[in-house]
């Protein structure tokens, strides 16, 4: 019996119809929201932060709709359903944004710090979306010329495409990388149904990480015997278990270890290292870790 879950490469038709459900709602709403955030936030270090929680945004309805929904266990396909997904939200957003750029009204502010007042008109929005090639004729346009600055000098030309490019590689890569993970998660094909999944309370620090994986590989629970959950995941160092549950009587476990750390601000972080995924475990050892 094979120790460890391997996704079977099967998906149900039913995705393709989440994925266009996706792309008529969920996408164009998050291009709106991220366009306009991108405008009125002139700052170019928190906008950063922003495109990364577009992407995981994108990124999430792919995976809980799409990989979800349309039972994806084809990890392949999940990442390219993660590019495709993130082409339209970005397509998305460019309409909008192109649109923003068409009815810019007064600017405020100074050379440093400032921004321009515009709002979009729907119509032209959803003309914009049927015609990308005017799309792309006004992106070229606007990098001729450039919209915003840098201590006061404009940013155009050579320097704008490689900060679009970098936008559209991080949203691009997390949305690819998230319905990837999710449809490497155990799935029961005898039932035609995702597993349970059950994050159990922290554990204590794994010291010693190949005794714990020989130990679920012989059935061997005794050393399980040790964890306590007397630890303080916001500060402590520990390991967190996740359990992966299903009628049809076999479980998987997935663990990992949480080291804590302080930098010199005194803020705690925590570094993840993972010790185990998705291994086949006993209904004893299943019934200890939920006990505990």
């Amino acid at each position: 019996m094979d120790k460890f879950y391997k996704p079977s490469g099967k998906f149900s038709p039913m995705f393709i119809l989440c994925f266009l459900l996706a792309s008529v709602t969920a996408f164009p709403i998050i291009g709106l929201i991220y366009a306009y955030c991108i405008w009125y936030i002139p700052i170019i270090y928190v906008n950063f932060f922003i495109t990364i929680g577009f992407g995981f945004l994108v990124g999430f309805v792919l995976s809980w709709l799409v990989i979800k929904k349309g039972k994806v266990r084809n990890p392949l396909l999940g990442f390219v359903i993660g590019l495709a997904g993130a082409f339209v939200a970005l397509y998305f957003h460019w309409a909008v944004w192109i649109d923003l750029v068409i009815n810019a009204g007064e600017s405020y502010g100074d050379e440093k710090l400032g921004i321009t007042v515009s709002n979009i008109e729907f119509l032209q929005v959803f003309s914009l979306i049927f015609r990308p090639d005017v799309v792309f004729e006004y992106i070229g346009q606007v990098n001729q010329y450039g919209t915003w600055g840098i201590r006061g000098a404009t940013v155009s030309g050579t320097l704008l495409w490689v900060i679009w490019a970098i936008e559209a590689i991080v949203v691009i890569g997390i949305s690819g990388f998230l319905p990837y993970l999710e449809s490497k998660k155990p799935f029961s094909e005898s039932t035609n149904s995702w597993y349970e999944e059950v994050v159990l309370p922290a554990f204590s620090y794994i010291e010693n990480k190949n005794q714990i994986v020989a130990a679920i590989l012989a059935n061997n629970n005794t050393d399980f015997d040790a964890l306590n959950i007397d630890v303080d995941k916001k500060v402590d160092s520990h390991s967190v278990f996740t359990l992966y549950k299903s009628k049809s009587g076999k479980n998987y476990l997935s663990v990992e270890n949480k080291t804590s750390k302080v930098d010199d601000k005194g803020n705690i972080s925590f570094d993840s290292d993972q010790i185990v995924e998705y291994i086949l475990i006993n209904n004893d050892l299943s019934k200890l870790l939920l006990e505990k």
